[in-house]
């Protein structure tokens, strides 16, 4: 299954990604879904084995305009 993070932010979801892609985590970065009811902006997409990974690598990187992680 795959989890989404949204961010407000266009440049922090590409530093995200950038980030993934450096520790081989495999992602796509897509717009954020309305359905999410947040604002526009892109999300990234990865698989959910990589979930702790990727909350460390946002906290690490300080991306503040995170929206948080969603199945």
């Amino acid at each position: 299954m795959n989890n989404i993070a949204p961010f407000r932010s266009r440049s922090e979801a590409l530093k995200l990604s950038r980030a993934l892609n450096e520790a081989h985590i495999a992602n796509i970065v897509v717009n954020t879904p309305r359905n999410l009811g947040l604002s526009c902006g892109l999300s990234v997409v990865f698989n959910e084995a990589h979930y702790e990974k990727v909350r460390s690598i946002i906290a690490e990187k300080a991306l503040s305009t995170s929206q948080g992680i969603y199945r």
